[in-house]
Order: C-alpha cells, then structure tokens, then sequence
C-alpha cells in the first residue's frame, strides 16, 4: 500500500468514524423534539400521579382496592410545579389518609364515592404548604383489583 492510498484511507475511516458520532449525538435531541412532554401540550397547572391504590370499603370492612391516575390541576403554575416536585410526598398523604379512612364504596360492586377521593387528594395537597390552592381533582385509568 503506498503512502498516498495509506493517507486516503485514514481520512476516509475518521470521516465515517465522526459522521457516526456526530449521528448517535444527535439521535437523542430528534427523539425529545418528537415526543413532546405533557407540560408542553398546554396543560403546565396540572400534575398527575399515577398507580395511586386506595382501599375501598363497605360498611368500615374492607373490599376491593382500585388503581387510578390523579390529575390534579392547581391554582397557579408554582403550586403545580412544587406539587409535581414533591409528587412523593403526595402519594404518600393520600395513602395515609385512605389508610386510616378507607374510602367508602359506591352503590353496587365495583364502584366508589368519587366526591371521597377528591376531598382527601384536596386536603393532603392543601395542608402540604400554605397557600396550595386545588381547582379540580380528576380520576382516570380507573382499575379495581380482581378477585
């Protein structure tokens, strides 16, 4: 192999060496730009915790447990942000409270007192921090436990 083919060979392994670089540095900023996150789709007062298991009960005995999603939308923008930040501590309220008062069951099988589950989410999010103001509590990808 002669010095000059040695040469082109060289440039043309580290060209292809940086295209690839340069294409796996810029893979991941394509893949945030087309997968926008919740916040940026219009809703930044809302923060939402999912797999939140509450108990229900009948009559103070235990029946069913149900898995949801909380979206709870806030006053203000820093009352959503400090709710998505501390989004643990949240978790962990709601799961005390239900804890100690379950939440009651609705008026067949399978169903639950609704108004229940938002007075609670209401109280452990305003008793977090003065100030804290919830406007709506909703529920959604509602799932009771199978029997």
């Amino acid at each position: 192999m002669t010095s000059s083919t040695r040469r082109s060979t060289l440039l043309l392994s580290a060209a292809t060496a940086g295209a690839a670089i340069l294409a796996t540095g810029l893979a991941p900023r394509r893949a945030l730009a087309a997968d926008p996150k919740p916040e940026a789709a219009g809703e930044p007062l809302v923060a939402e915790l999912t797999n939140v298991v509450l108990p229900i009960a009948r009559n103070g005995a235990l029946v069913n447990y149900v898995f949801v999603t909380l979206k709870i939308r806030m006053s203000d923008l820093n009352a959503a942000t400090f709710v998505r930040e501390q989004h643990f501590l949240v978790r962990d309220g709601v799961t005390r409270a239900t804890g100690r008062n379950p939440i009651p069951e609705g008026k067949g099988p399978n169903t639950y007192d609704q108004a229940a589950i938002v007075k609670v989410v209401t109280q452990v999010v305003t008793g977090m921090k003065p100030g804290l103001r919830v406007t709506r509590v909703s529920l959604e990808q509602v799932a009771f436990m199978r029997r």
